[in-house]
């Protein structure tokens, strides 16, 4: 895969992200109805200055779909915060893209793709896969339709790249909308060790 001219400092290895580039390129205005209040939505490109946000955004993510399990061992929240931090400073604008959606100035969502390598198979022989994580949305602006318009821009910049796989993992919350947009179940198994 050709690293894009703005990548060129990185090792080809490391540098996951296509070269095709879809509307995400620049920020999109969505027209939002759901409150009468509410301006328009934009969706912009997270840039290194959305460092802070998109690491609290992932920790209330975090939190929301793995809430504190008394029986099991628990996690020293500095040292997630902190292994987080380091990730997505390592990672942002790499293998991991991120998008912003901005309601009257203040930044109310974000989601992001992980662009995975994989071996060519019979559905995808490209290869490349687009993992989806970090969808987030702020418990004030959820119903307005931030988190479907992200979806679509990480489905429409995955597709641009050539990805024939897309997947994520579903918190209940966020099933409906996925489903709703084609997501399904498939056949993979995990294992959790510690």
């Amino acid at each position: 895969m050709r690293v894009p001219a703005e990548r060129s400092r990185v090792p080809a290895e490391r540098s996951r992200v296509p070269a095709e580039r879809s509307r995400a390129a620049t920020g999109i205005m969505c027209a939002v109805t759901a409150k009468p209040a509410a301006g328009p939505l934009v969706l912009r490109p997270a840039t290194r200055s959305d460092l802070d946000t998109l690491l609290e955004f992932r920790l209330a993510m975090l939190e929301a779909v793995f809430p504190r399990d008394t029986s099991a061992p628990a996690t020293d929240a500095a040292l997630l915060r902190e292994a987080n931090e380091r990730w997505l400073g390592e990672h942002l604008g790499l293998d991991f893209q991120a998008w912003m959606a901005d309601l009257d100035g203040r930044t109310v969502a974000s989601a992001g793709l992980l662009w995975f390598p994989h071996p060519p198979g019979p559905n995808n022989p490209g290869g490349l896969e687009a993992y989806i994580l970090n969808v987030y949305t702020l418990l004030e602006a959820r119903r307005l339709g931030a988190a479907r318009a992200l979806m679509e821009l990480l489905v429409d910049a995955a597709k641009a790249a050539g990805v024939r796989r897309i997947w994520l993992r579903a918190s209940e919350d966020g099933r409906p909308l996925y489903e709703s947009m084609g997501f399904r179940a498939g056949n993979y198994m995990e294992l959790t060790t510690r």
